[in-house]
């Protein structure tokens, strides 16, 4: 289980709110991706095992 800051939350939700921006992982510098699933929409790091966050849809 990843234990994610304040800071982790931000980033994640800036990407999420501007899918085109070039938001970086405050962990490891990395690029956070932005991803349709289905109905949900997945927000994460590229580097496996970082942060990473989204929404499900119904």
């Amino acid at each position: 289980m990843v234990t994610m800051t304040e800071k982790d939350y931000e980033v994640l939700d800036e990407k999420l709110n501007d899918p085109q921006k070039v938001v970086k992982c405050p962990r490891c510098g990395n690029e956070i991706i932005y991803e349709k699933r289905g109905n949900s929409i997945a927000v994460e790091c590229r580097t496996q095992g970082c942060i990473y966050g989204g929404i499900r849809g119904l």
